[in-house]
């Protein structure tokens, strides 16, 4: 048992969390990023070398942001995560592949 901050914690919390992040690894994760302005598209380069081209998801805060401002994003750490700090908002790369992936069994 490991003691952090008046937190105990045992064997079997820190193999449930060391499991934990290995699964979430295990998600589609981007290895780069980028915003296409003239298409309003978003260009996701995954790990695994898949390249995906989708519309934008426009959630309230890119919706109302500049062209600039959507512009200006970084990739979280092991690219699981895009976040535009210019309009403070996040989105989670795993979701962004399920939706797309989603949308493109229901057109076949």
């Amino acid at each position: 048992m490991s003691e952090q901050n008046g937190i105990k914690l045992t064997e079997e919390m820190l193999a449930k969390a060391a499991a934990a992040g290995e699964k979430e690894l295990q998600r589609p994760r981007a290895k780069a990023v980028r915003y296409d302005a003239e298409r309003v598209r978003l260009v996701i380069e995954l790990v695994s070398g898949a390249m995906l081209d989708i519309p934008l998801p426009m959630t309230e805060r890119l919706a109302n942001a500049s062209e600039s401002e959507r512009s200006v994003m970084a990739l979280a750490p092991f690219g699981l995560g895009i976040h535009w700090p210019l309009v403070d908002e996040d989105l989670y790369v795993p979701r962004l592949v399920d939706r797309y992936t989603a949308s493109l069994q229901q057109a076949a």
